[in-house]
């Protein structure tokens, strides 16, 4: 019931979207029927967002913790294990590095990447898409969503080893949306041996020091699941992230981000929520879309989800997988980059795939959510140091 809900409230919804607000019109391209099927494919699609994967054995054990400074699991291996969507078409290392994909709150990992960075990284010689299917689509203690985002980066990584090529190179990306972001943060965190095997750290409309618009949930307590509770600005979760240097990378990063983000706020300055600091000297770069392309297509009304699809933030990844260290602004042809709406490689039915996604799954999975506790967030757990 839940998914004929989804497909009619996008059903509805579709007609309705458009693209981002700019000074300029985008080039009319037309939604064929063929695209439209794309479309209700990436939404409904339930095998790309299925918490029962098959996956062997890793080749070196990284349960109960692979390393002794790592925090233990709390839930199993298989839990943890199963969660790891690797597609079919997944190289296992041999000549692409895989990235693995981190959705955001209320959205599901395979229907959240299906029209911007599944389609786009599998498309290049350099990256290889898999994907974490986090249960709840994350709506659950971000604690336990974390788990299951620190297991996949240490069992993507040992792909590499396991591979028939024997690939010397283990070191996997990491590309978040919006609560992803955290999820990797507090995994790096709290999870040390996954800082070994994380060479570049992708987010995109990230809150790392939360959202002051977390007051929705003072009226609205249908809409208050632990994960959004944790995501207010001034959550026991939050400042135990940014405690003892979290609001600082852990491994090379690039945050891109809309400083008219509806949902994270705030998004723009020095401020930003997205924004983190460099106190490890691992390399960070933080970009608002606005101000890297003032008065431009790419620097125009991009909304929290949209910006999935923002050719800022690809060009900025593509550069940080590229080269060392984060993604820079000053070797991309921005001339070319600020005039584009969507990224070479998707069309205006993915934006529009992108927006459907997010408000389908994000309201009625909400709204769903049959869990939502005493009204306070989830207690921190006893390994964290408050």
């Amino acid at each position: 019931m839940r998914l004929l809900n989804k497909i009619l409230f996008c059903s509805h919804i579709l007609p309705t979207l458009s693209i981002p607000v700019t000074s300029k019109t985008s080039q009319n391209h037309d939604i064929t029927p063929n695209k439209i099927l794309d479309i209700l494919n990436g939404l409904t699609n339930t095998q790309i967002n299925t918490i029962y994967n098959v996956n062997s054995d890793p080749v070196i054990p990284i349960y109960p913790k692979k390393k002794s400074t790592d925090t233990s699991y709390t839930l199993s291996e298989d839990e943890l294990r199963s969660a790891i969507h690797i597609p079919l078409e997944f190289q296992h290392c041999k000549g692409k590095q895989p990235i693995l994909l981190v959705p955001g709150t209320a959205d599901p990992a395979g229907s959240t990447f299906y029209f911007s960075y599944a389609k786009l990284l599998s498309n290049t010689s350099f990256a290889d898409p898999v994907w974490v299917n986090i249960p709840n689509t994350s709506l659950s203690d971000t604690q336990l969503s974390s788990e299951y985002v620190a297991y996949a980066i240490n069992y993507i990584s040992d792909t590499c080893i396991s591979s028939p090529t024997k690939n010397d190179a283990t070191s996997i990306g990491m590309l978040s949306f919006s609560q992803g972001g955290i999820n990797v943060q507090w995994a790096l965190k709290y999870w040390p041996s996954t800082r070994d095997t994380v060479s570049d750290f992708m987010a995109i409309s990230a809150d790392f020091h939360g959202s002051k618009l977390e007051g929705i949930c003072s009226g609205l307590n249908d809409t208050c699941t632990p994960a959004i509770r944790q995501q207010g600005y001034e959550s026991d979760f939050i400042h135990a992230l940014r405690k003892d240097g979290g609001d600082s990378a852990y491994v090379s990063t690039t945050s891109v981000y809309s400083g008219v983000d509806e949902v994270v706020q705030p998004q723009s300055g020095e401020n930003a929520s997205a924004a983190l600091n460099d106190v490890r000297d691992v390399g960070v770069s933080n970009t608002q879309v606005q101000i890297a392309c003032p008065g431009k297509r790419a620097g125009g009304f991009y909304t929290h989800e949209s910006m999935l699809v923002n050719p800022v933030a690809y060009a900025l990844f593509v550069d940080a997988l590229t080269h060392d260290g984060p993604g820079n602004l000053s070797r991309i042809d921005l001339k070319t980059v600020c005039d584009q709406v969507v990224p070479p490689g998707l069309g205006k039915e993915d934006l529009f795939g992108t927006e459907a996604m997010a408000i389908g799954y994000g309201l009625v999975d909400t709204l769903s959510y049959d869990d939502k506790g005493d009204g306070k967030e989830p207690s921190l757990m006893d390994y964290v140091q408050v």
